[in-house]
């Protein structure tokens, strides 16, 4: 009957979504006979992890009294609820903690040091996941890759353990997103390609997308969406737990303004056509009607092997980035996605049976504020331009030195210093590392400045950033210098939008939430990370955990019975 359903158009389904009420308490989804099943089973069929971009564990609570009671709310509130996950790792970007999420380590084990670095053998910045050797399949363009992505995923260990015979896919409207959960083993990894408005894949997962993914692309639901205006999914005064819908520091949207409706513009087919699009929640949603098609056609949940899908909810990067985390915007975010994460659970519930799945929610980082915003509070807040912060450190450091290229990039929160002038100046590398962190100590909002010596030699300064730093610098990758702003202040060369990154709670505390197969609901409020997700997956399905893996089960919120025992017999022993 759901499949029957579906053709009626997003739009037909978000106004439903309007006019319906939405409930005052969680009334919880009706587990039908394959739940039942799950008292006997030793290990789930299904685990389905929910990673939102950019959602700090404020944003979520903020909004929890308009969620519905089917999706993220009645997971929070009937699954085991974590309220104090946060990230270990000083860097806080998208990229570091899918990386996290998926191998339950810290970058300085699993390589990636942010959204992007500095490689000095190709003298420019690259991407987390980009490969130039590799292609796009479904599209035309350079490829990317998990390449970068050191040691093993939750979804590789699947596949090692099954033989191969677990079915392991990821989807994400972000290239990044998708590639780093998916890991190097899976069936495929798919993402939102913002030219063509397709989804697509990396070479590195075949030449061919599956049959499901083509069907989904030919609907060309992309081009349905750009000629829709983004209106406000629930009436205007339920937002009253955001700012002023043009508050004057956020960042218009492309050929758009700041306030509701957004006219969700589609550039001429070409670069970028649809990167408005791939920012809305209607991006998101299109993951999640993605995530379906991939259950129906590739039966998951239906082996005797756990099937592996994991969901990257990607828009809320550059969203927020835009409109900052107290915006309409970021609300009406939460609010949509709450919708079609309940949407896709009645499905699986229909499906599979939610008992029978293990299911995980959380995001890759939080969100920080607008400076002026806080700053509007009374808060201390500033910007800090990237570009303005290297040439005077550089200026200051040719005052002191001499006249040279010293600094060779800064991609925060890593500082490159140039290899070439220290040598041809014949200085000592960690005495320029030392006069660099001085300089920049001095620059208003800059917290603290750690250099590659301190950390080579372990003689790090007293305070709270110590260890985090140290779990964030990957040597070859990271900067001679790692640079921390102030709270409240980011690295932006704009008046306008914010930033992420940084290791202060409102980055680095997400929402995590277990529920289903093997997990006591509850709210628990010891101190976890996202690292912790991937070794609790691993417990439940007894098998290994990643290669790198550091983080712990969380044995607090596994069942301590997933099942009746059985008779002893010594039948079969060896004599």
């Amino acid at each position: 009957m759901w499949r029957l359903a579906r053709p009626l158009s997003l739009l037909a389904v978000l106004l439903a979504a309007q006019i319906a009420p939405l409930a005052s308490e969680p009334s919880p989804l009706n587990f039908t006979a394959p739940a039942a099943q799950a008292q006997s089973a030793t290990k789930p069929k299904l685990v389905l992890l929910l990673v939102a971009d950019q959602l700090s564990y404020n944003s979520l609570m903020r909004f929890q009294d308009k969620l519905s009671g089917g999706g993220l709310r009645w997971l929070s509130e009937s699954g085991a609820n974590y309220t104090n996950c946060r990230y270990q790792q000083a860097t806080t970007q998208g990229a570091c903690g899918d990386a996290t999420i998926a191998t339950g380590a810290n970058p300085w084990a699993h390589g990636i040091v942010g959204d992007q670095w500095f490689d000095r053998r190709k003298n420019k910045a690259i991407s987390a996941v980009a490969d130039e050797s590799s292609t796009l399949t479904g599209a035309n363009g350079g490829g990317s890759s998990s390449k970068f992505l050191q040691g093993t995923t939750i979804g590789d260990q699947m596949k090692l353990a099954t033989n191969g015979r677990s079915k392991v896919f990821s989807l994400a409207v972000k290239d990044s997103q998708a590639l780093l959960l998916g890991g190097r083993l899976a069936n495929m990894a798919v993402w939102f390609d913002n030219r063509t408005g397709n989804f697509v894949t990396s070479a590195q997962y075949g030449r061919d997308l599956p049959l499901w993914v083509k069907a989904y692309n030919d609907q060309r639901q992309a081009e349905k969406l750009v000629a829709k205006p983004w209106q406000r999914l629930l009436p205007e005064n339920a937002y009253g737990a955001s700012s002023r819908d043009d508050f004057t520091n956020e960042k218009a949207l492309p050929s758009d303004g700041k306030a509701f409706p957004h006219m969700i513009s589609g550039a001429a087919t070409g670069e970028g056509a649809y990167t408005t699009l791939a920012m809305t929640p209607m991006a998101n949603q299109m993951v999640l009607d993605l995530a379906h098609d991939a259950i129906e056609k590739e039966g998951l949940g239906t082996h005797s092997d756990t099937d592996f899908l994991s969901v990257g909810l990607s828009a809320g990067g550059e969203l927020i980035n835009y409109f900052g985390p107290y915006s309409q915007e970021s609300q009406d975010l939460v609010y949509r996605m709450d919708q079609g994460v309940s949407t896709l659970l009645g499905y699986l519930d229909q499906k599979v049976g939610l008992n029978n799945c293990l299911i995980v929610f959380t995001a890759n980082r939080g969100a920080q504020a607008i400076p002026e915003f806080l700053k509007e509070r009374g808060l201390d807040s500033g910007r800090i331009d990237p570009k303005s912060f290297k040439t005077f450190l550089d200026t200051t450091l040719d005052n002191r030195l001499g006249q040279d290229e010293w600094i060779e990039a800064f991609e925060p929160p890593n500082l490159y210093l140039n290899f070439g002038a220290i040598d041809k100046n014949k200085y000592r590398q960690p005495d320029v590392e030392a006069l660099a962190a001085k300089v920049a100590h001095g620059i208003p909002g800059i917290a603290e400045v750690i250099t590659s010596a301190q950390l080579y030699s372990n003689q790090l300064p007293n305070g709270p950033f110590a260890d985090g730093v140290r779990k964030s610098y990957y040597w070859g990758r990271s900067g001679e210098c790692y640079v921390i702003p102030k709270p409240g202040y980011v690295f932006s060369s704009e008046s306008s939008g914010t930033a992420s990154g940084a290791p202060y709670s409102y980055d680095s505390q997400v929402p995590l939430v277990l529920h289903g197969f093997g997990i006591e609901p509850g709210k628990r409020t010891e101190t976890v990370s996202p690292a912790d997700i991937a070794p609790t997956i691993a417990a439940l399905l007894n098998i290994e955990t990643p290669s790198l893996c550091e983080g712990k089960s969380l044995s607090g919120g596994i069942a301590t019975s997933q099942g009746p025992s059985r008779p002893r017999s010594t039948a079969g022993d060896i004599q």
